[in-house]
């Protein structure tokens, strides 16, 4: 018990240092929020000061697992609660989509050269579950045609950018970067045939399309006076409404429709997105900071936190091939994802918006964790190459947003066809 109770006092300082330090950084190189709480999970975990084990049989690493698992679900809800579909427009919809498609296409053939490539040189590419190395490369393509939107976000907000044609166009390309990798697993590599997969996936659709037109019309009455009337108490109804339709969808999603339970989260998003809509500005808005504070303050950091945990870092300096693959891993980030995703501006943007919204879309990091977790737990990539492909996602996270902003600050003008 002293060791559950140990573990849980040094994960909690480290999610209360890590605002610090990032606030810290700006003085010399600007860190993320998430990189700088999964440094301090590689710092705290077993490859430096081994302070806290990821062994999911300690009842303390177990629970700090779960909530970081709770911490994922968080993240993929706020990307769905930012999808604003009524509003967004249809046509940028479909060229994200077309563009993700593309994406998808490049970066599971670099994925697969990768793979043979690794393997001829020797390395450690694979775990003990007897997969191809075609599957192996195809969990890499479809980590790496991701989108942090959710990690991302802030860094457009705070810029002033979400607002702005630009920054409608980055969250509609960021949303199917974040959604397409989850359904692509789900279908592939769910552990049924791709069509039954295929067919409970557009059950789900054709379910939450239904709920989001119902959910136009917004929350009953009562259901209104009861979030106006307990807003300021500890009742918080609102806040709880968000809870127990996540739950039920993330439930409804895993254990139903057999599709990856953050499928559920993005519909949770989605849905309580238009259910909120209804109620008065005031209220919406302070919801939105309570559960925001709980997902920021709380959850993410846990997620990102175990996550560093997990972090195989003198096993990736051991191995001098797997950690070359990071530029690797970078390069097909930015040309198999970010080049494609860049469609989603119009045909006349400018070169400078198309290589800033290249950077925007090319940086990843929850996905490419969720998708290599995976790999590793069905024996298509070890470890190690679970860590290179997370170290990549961690440098674009470092770097693009900064480059995208510093590219973007010298075009004034709105974009030409918006």
């Amino acid at each position: 018990m002293e060791s559950t109770f140990w573990s849980l006092a040094v994960v909690f300082t480290a999610v209360m240092l890590a605002p610090p330090l990032s606030q810290l950084s700006k003085r010399l190189l600007p860190v993320p929020m998430p990189v700088c709480e999964m440094v301090l999970g590689i710092i705290i975990g077993p490859e430096v000061l081994n302070l806290v084990r990821p062994d999911l049989n300690e009842a303390g690493d177990n629970l700090i697992h779960l909530m970081g698992r709770m911490g994922l679900a968080a993240i993929i809800f706020i990307a769905g609660y930012e999808f604003d579909y009524p509003n967004m427009k249809r046509k940028q919809v479909a060229w994200a989509s077309g563009g993700w498609l593309i994406s998808l296409t490049l970066a599971v053939a670099a994925g697969i050269g990768v793979a043979f490539a690794a393997n001829a040189g020797g390395l450690d590419l694979q775990g003990d579950g007897g997969q191809t190395l075609i599957v192996s490369g195809a969990f890499i393509g479809i980590a790496l045609t991701s989108t942090a939107l959710s990690t991302a976000m802030p860094a457009l907000r705070d810029a002033n950018e979400l607002g702005t044609p630009f920054g409608r166009a980055i969250v509609a390309a960021g949303t199917v970067g974040q959604l397409a990798p989850l359904l692509a697993i789900s279908i592939l590599f769910g552990g049924q045939a791709w069509y039954w997969a295929a067919l409970a996936l557009l059950g789900l659709g054709v379910l939450m399309t239904l709920a989001l037109w119902v959910a136009q019309r917004g929350l009953p009455r009562c259901m209104r006076s009861l979030i106006k009337a307990t807003m300021h108490s500890s009742g918080n109804f609102a806040v709880r409404l968000v809870v127990f339709v996540t739950a039920v969808l993330v439930a409804l999603s895993a254990e139903v429709f057999g599709v990856h339970m953050l499928v559920g989260a993005f519909a949770a998003g989605a849905l309580m997105r238009q259910l909120l809509n209804g109620i008065d500005v005031e209220d919406r808005e302070l919801t939105e900071r309570k559960f925001q504070g709980v997902a920021f303050g709380l959850l993410t950091p846990l997620f990102f936190i175990s996550t560093g945990m997990s972090f195989e870092l003198r096993e990736l300096f051991a191995q001098p091939m797997a950690l070359a693959l990071i530029p690797v891993f970078i390069l097909i980030m930015i040309f198999a994802r970010g080049l494609p995703g860049s469609l989603v501006l119009p045909a006349h943007a400018s070169l400078r918006d198309r290589f800033s919204a290249m950077l925007w879309t090319s940086v990843g990091l929850a996905v490419i964790v969720v998708v290599a977790d995976v790999a590793v737990d069905q024996g298509a990539l070890s470890p190690v190459m679970n860590s290179a492909m997370v170290g990549a996602g961690m440098i674009s996270m470092l770097t693009f947003p900064t480059f995208a902003l510093a590219i973007r600050r010298k075009t004034a003008d709105p974009l030409p066809g918006s």
